[in-house]
């Protein structure tokens, strides 16, 4: 089983590209895989669409003054 530890969206020149961190577990809990790493462009459009919303909501609530 993958848990997500952290993950971030990174806007660059329009495109969103998505990277994440996450551990590995078997069926014991234990650790398998450390830090691994994934990462993808967001194309998707409900996925742009969640993006979007939280960039809309720092502007709005955590920039403004």
């Amino acid at each position: 089983m993958k848990i997500l530890r952290a993950f971030q969206v990174i806007n660059k020149d329009g495109m969103h590209t998505v990277s994440s961190t996450y551990n590995e577990v078997d069926e014991q809990g234990n650790i398998t895989k450390l830090n691994a790493k994934d990462s993808f462009v967001a194309v998707d459009t409900a996925l742009q669409a969640h993006i979007n919303a939280v960039e809309q909501y720092i502007m709005e609530n955590r920039l403004t003054e």
